[in-house]
């Protein structure tokens, strides 16, 4: 696992905080998503998540991002084809989450 695969950026005048996640997020690794989750919502009420580089997440990481939306606002960005898309959908995580796809 790299230790780039979740990083978080402070978000300046303009941008909200943005948590940057590429590969996979399952239980071998949800933990150290959710302490960058955690870290961008302990001073900022809208943050986004930015899933166009995830290529699994299973029902851990939907966990998290369905806790992050409870104390956030949040903003998923997912791309346009591909199962986390699919997945957003199904869960109903978009119902609790703005959601902008991108090309």
């Amino acid at each position: 696992m790299s230790g780039n695969q979740f990083r978080f950026s402070a978000g300046g005048a303009e941008s909200s905080p943005t948590v940057t996640a590429s590969g996979e997020i399952d239980l071998a690794n949800v933990d150290q998503f959710a302490a960058v989750l955690s870290q961008a919502a302990e001073a900022h009420e809208v943050i986004t998540v930015d899933l166009t580089a995830v290529t699994y997440c299973d029902s851990a990481a939907l966990r998290e991002l369905f806790s992050a939306a409870a104390n956030a606002k949040l903003e998923l960005v997912v791309p346009a084809r591909g199962s986390i898309t699919t997945l957003l959908r199904i869960s109903g995580l978009d119902k609790v989450a703005s959601v902008r796809v991108v090309d």
